[in-house]
């Protein structure tokens, strides 16, 4: 059970991160056409690697919140494993809430 709560806790906070960096891009995206083309490329590029890691998130969660029986989901190895995306998305997180700061 305390594997279950990391693991819910460790993919809400992913989610949470990813859904912020995916906003900060596609606003870069939308309203900053000024930005040159490999500029928007990264920003269309970091938009997609925030929203597959924010679909998937969202279906680890709805897996482990439907299936009484998702052992592996709820296991410590899984969230060892899923430590690496929720790192990632956070210091992307980071900088975004930096950027954010600087004004931008």
């Amino acid at each position: 059970m305390v594997w279950r709560a990391a693991v819910v806790g460790l993919e809400a906070a992913t989610s949470a991160c990813a859904a912020l960096n995916l906003a900060y891009f596609l606003h870069r995206l939308t309203f900053l056409h000024e930005s040159s083309l490999s500029r928007r490329v990264a920003a269309f590029v970091l938009a997609l690697v925030s929203l597959g890691t924010l679909i998937e998130s969202t279906f680890v969660l709805a897996s482990i919140w439907i299936s009484e029986e998702a052992s592996v989901l709820a296991s410590g190895q899984w969230a060892f494993v899923r430590i690496l995306p929720f790192a990632g998305m956070a210091c992307m997180s980071a900088l975004v809430l930096r950027a954010f700061g600087n004004g931008k």
